[in-house]
């Protein structure tokens, strides 16, 4: 059998080599053709235009005076109406389109509009081209979803009778045709190639294609096409004889050994399975928890060097929940594969959820600093998951196996789960080794975790008001729900410590269904309006609306007064579904403001498809008005671009009276800071309401 295998074996290696060879030939054959087709287009389209442009005629009825029905008779005629270009433009001095083909008054930069970015640089580089000479130059260029050929050139004298003044900027003469399917089948038909299509995306690097480039060398599209394949055509009518002679010639051999090792290997594959999947991951297939302890005890008994790396993924869970479990499934089998790359042979395991680990032994465990960096690094590129680009961090706690015993695998996992916490802690995505002060730091954060818990089945959080003025009278119209914790050994626990901690644990949902209800319970009997602030957590939980809409009826405060505040980062992720989730939002009759804007990811894109109320400046921005002109500057642009959009604008972190009056100078409607007070209870807020007015009259009007 292994001689005949080698044999038929043999011929179908070496019917594969030809194959691949012919292919790989007739494929670059075919390539060059058409690279020189698509020089042979630029060329051709350079060429129809080069007499027309360096022209005297031309000079003296475009540049010295447009003439259109000239036009019309004189390059129309031939170039639109027998050549067939569809775009013939005529730039001006200042490069506005005087003249379209196809549009009788168009538009300034109609043909920059048509013609996209690639054909803008064009015409600088035209301009700067000698008069002397042909001024000229063509290209393609994307624009939509089409790609055109094009040529620009300046419109010059051919002969001295003609003068154009040297500082004069001359007219521009521009034709263009897509590359549609008319062109595209003249090119397959003389070129004798399979379906050459035009692609608006980069292809598979497996597939047949060359680049349509712009003058700057970008792609602005490819060309596909299906190769010939002579050689696979060879072997489609060769292969199956030889197939049918080794499958007749192994038959025999095969029913011999068949019935004997039918069983044997039935019993063999069961037992394998087996064992896979009592110590493999069944969804990236990497040796599971179990596995991992099995391998560690191993090393352990010898004495061998151990580090064990534990990580954990920043942002899985947000992803999780705002893309759908299949999209995470795919995100941890991308995170698997690219942990494994680093990790060059070491022992990879999924030890649950979206924690992964890496056993580091001998030499390797020398290595474990540089291993870190890397894994980090690998994180740094986005995941791409269908139409979606995701970005995860990860955190990584090390933890060494000296002084752990023999029997130390559980010890050396807790170490490192340690390390990991702390990672976290200080920020995500960076690596701590492990170390006994931090035990101390992980204890008190799992108590943390466990009062807080305690306290949300109390409902012993509260809630501190931050007031909100009207940036034209200084009265407070309005306040900011800021939720606290008052810890019974450990005072006044602050909001970015334990905020984290209820986002980690899973707690932040219940911490905002309790701020929003005592805020509106609170603000109920008072004519202020109230903002409420959402987590990204809290924003893509199914239950969100039905947790506002309780806690109105609970209330019975008007959704008129209530203002949800989110952020940007969590638009960016999917901005289709958070505009369905803010509408839906709205239709309580509820306001939606945009917290910190600019503070992060600040986008006209989604302020043009979310309906937002409200955006709020972050503090970021006040801080340097009274002293920095651009920050007033930028400030006047911010408020002028809510205003396109119908849009309040809030200023936040207003600490000084010149701050207040350069905020109310450039439009800005409510303010907000420590300026007109800090938070307070509600029952102080309401008690101090009259004092903060007067203690804080409206600033004059002045943007210096």
């Amino acid at each position: 059998m292994l001689l005949l295998v080698a044999c038929f074996g043999s011929v179908l290696v070496l019917l594969e080599i030809t194959t691949r060879a012919q292919d790989d030939l007739q494929r670059q054959r075919e390539e060059q053709a058409l690279q020189g087709a698509v020089r042979s287009l630029a060329l051709g389209v350079l060429r129809d235009l080069q007499d027309y442009a360096k022209w005297d005629d031309a000079v003296r009825h475009i540049s010295m005076g447009l003439q259109p029905a000239w036009v019309d008779d004189n390059v129309v005629a031939y170039l639109g109406r027998i050549q067939g270009y569809e775009h013939i433009f005529i730039l001006n001095d200042r490069d506005r389109t005087i003249y379209s083909f196809n549009q009788p008054d168009p538009a300034p930069f109609a043909a920059h509009e048509r013609l996209g970015p690639a054909f803008a640089r064009s015409i600088g580089q035209v301009r700067k081209m000698p008069r002397s000479g042909s001024p000229i130059q063509a290209g393609f260029s994307r624009t939509g979803n089409s790609v055109v050929s094009y040529a620009t050139a300046a419109i010059v004298p051919l002969t001295p009778k003609i003068t154009v003044p040297a500082d004069k900027p001359t007219h521009m003469l521009v034709i263009a045709h897509a590359i549609d399917e008319r062109v595209l089948g003249r090119i397959t038909q003389e070129l004798r190639l399979s379906n050459v299509r035009l692609s608006l995306v980069q292809p598979d690097p497996a597939s047949a294609s060359i680049a349509l480039q712009g003058t700057d060398g970008t792609p602005v599209g490819w060309l596909e096409w299906t190769p010939h394949k002579p050689g696979t055509r060879l072997l489609e009518q060769v292969a199956p004889a030889i197939v049918v002679l080794g499958l007749l010639s192994l038959a025999a051999a095969v029913l011999i050994l068949q019935n004997g090792s039918r069983a044997i290997e039935a019993i063999r594959q069961s037992e394998l399975r087996a064992r896979h999947h009592a110590d493999h991951d069944s969804l990236t297939g990497l040796p599971n928890r179990r596995a991992l302890l099995s391998r560690i005890s191993t090393h352990l008994a010898v004495g061998d060097d151990l580090v064990l790396l534990f990580m954990d993924l920043d942002g899985f869970k947000d992803a999780n929940d705002v893309y759908g479990h299949a999209a995470g499934d795919l995100l941890l089998k991308e995170a698997a594969a690219r942990i494994r790359r680093i990790a060059k042979g070491e022992l990879v395991a999924r030890a649950g959820g979206d924690e992964f680990a890496v056993l580091l032994t001998c030499d390797m465990a020398g290595q474990a600093g540089s291993i870190c960096e890397s894994i980090i690094q690998s994180f740094q590129a986005p995941f791409v998951i269908g139409s979606y680009r995701v970005i995860l961090g990860i955190s990584i706690g090390c933890a060494d196996a000296e002084d752990v015993g023999a029997e130390g695998q559980d010890e050396l996992m807790r170490r490192a789960d340690v390390a990991m916490y702390a990672a976290k802690g200080d920020g995500k995505n960076c690596t701590r080794r492990y170390a006994t002060s931090l035990d101390e730091g992980h204890l008190l954060r799992m108590k943390l975790e466990r009062d807080l818990q305690a306290s949300i089945a109390r409902k012993e959080l509260y809630v501190c008001y931050q007031p909100i003025v009207a940036a034209d009278t200084a009265e407070v119209v309005g306040v900011e729900a800021l939720v606290r914790w008052r810890h019974p050994e450990h005072g006044d626990v602050p909001p970015d410590v334990f905020i984290p901690i209820a986002e980690l644990s899973g707690l932040i949902n219940a911490v905002g269904r309790q701020v929003l209800y005592q805020a509106c319970l609170a603000m109920r009997e008072t004519a202020l309006e109230l903002a409420v602030n959402i987590s990204p957590v809290q924003f893509w939980d199914h239950n969100l609306l039905e947790d506002v809409r309780h806690a109105l009826q609970e209330t019975k405060f008007p959704p008129e007064r209530l203002e949800l505040e989110i952020t940007e980062s969590l638009l960016l992720r999917r901005p289709d579904k958070a505009a369905q989730v803010i509408n839906r939002l709205r239709e309580l009759g509820i306001r939606i403001a945009l917290d910190d804007f600019g503070a992060g990811y600040a986008s006209i894109g989604y302020l043009q498809r979310l309906k937002l109320d409200r955006i709020k400046i972050d503090k970021a921005f006040i801080a340097p008005l009274s002293n920095d002109a651009r920050s007033r500057e930028m400030m006047l642009s911010m408020v002028a671009l809510a205003s396109a959009f119908d849009a309040q604008v809030t200023a936040e972190g207003i600490e000084t009276a010149e701050q207040a009056r350069i905020a109310r100078a450039a439009g800005c409607t409510r303010m907000q800071g420590w300026y007109f007070g800090r938070p307070a209870t509600g029952q102080d807020l309401c008690a101090s309401l009259d004092a903060l007015a007067q203690a804080h009259p409206c600033p004059s009007v002045g943007l210096s």
